[in-house]
């Protein structure tokens, strides 16, 4: 992964906090001043009157018995680390969250992991499809906003309609992608890796009864590269 020169990490005890130089807040002070305490019951909370949301990173699956624990690394392959510098990147060219900041904490041999970014004011795919019907316009930015995604060669890590969030009132952007825990940014991204995405969108639509094969062909006109047959 290569590393964007203007992102700070500050050491405070047994912490190490990142963010971007120009951010316009003094990250260090401020985040000694708060109480972010690790949490293991609430891994996404509303903090800074509801301006932020704070991530904490828990292990699911397999690996779900060491809970909020990871082995050690460098700072810059950790999970908050990854996630901030691929947001940190994105942000400006594509809809998505602004990250604050993010921290690790250590201890002799495991890290836990926390991220704070921008609070959208939205719903998920999945709420917005059973809420009201989305529109054939509407399925075709699904797909333009993916392919934005993929033409900055960031393979995304779980491309489901819970990680697509639709923006209330909005007044430019209304979808929005989100969750880059596990994603990556290639240095260019292959055919295999883009229909990868489309197919994990199309089978978390297909589990949730949410799915349409006329609807899902107004996402892959909206990204203009393939045709329907070699996704589904």
């Amino acid at each position: 992964m290569r590393h964007i020169v203007n992102i700070v990490i500050n050491k405070i005890n047994n912490q190490f906090i990142f963010y971007d130089k120009e951010i316009g807040i003094d990250i260090a002070e401020w985040f000694q001043k708060e109480n972010f305490k690790d949490s293991k019951n609430n891994t996404v909370s509303l903090v800074n009157n509801g301006l932020w949301v704070k991530k904490h990173y828990v292990r699911k699956g397999m690996a779900s018995f060491l809970g909020d624990y990871y082995l050690n690394t460098q700072i810059q392959n950790t999970r908050s680390y990854r996630e901030f510098y691929l947001l940190n990147r994105l942000h400006k060219t594509l809809p998505t969250c602004k990250p604050i900041f993010g921290w690790v904490t250590r201890s002799t041999f495991f890290y836990t992991a926390n991220l704070i970014t921008e609070y959208i004011p939205s719903v998920t795919l999945e709420s917005y499809i059973r809420q009201q019907k989305m529109n054939e316009d509407d399925w075709i930015k699904i797909g333009q906003l993916i392919l934005k995604l993929h033409q900055e060669n960031i393979f995304h890590g779980d491309l489901n309609i819970t990680n697509i969030l639709v923006k209330n009132d909005s007044k430019s952007e209304k979808f929005y992608l989100v969750d880059f825990d596990k994603s990556y940014l290639l240095h260019k991204i292959d055919e295999r890796a883009k229909i990868s995405n489309l197919k994990r969108l199309a089978r978390s639509l297909q589990k949730n009864n949410l799915f349409s094969r006329s609807n899902f062909k107004n996402v892959i006109n909206g990204y203009d590269n393939f045709n329907l047959d070699m996704i589904l």
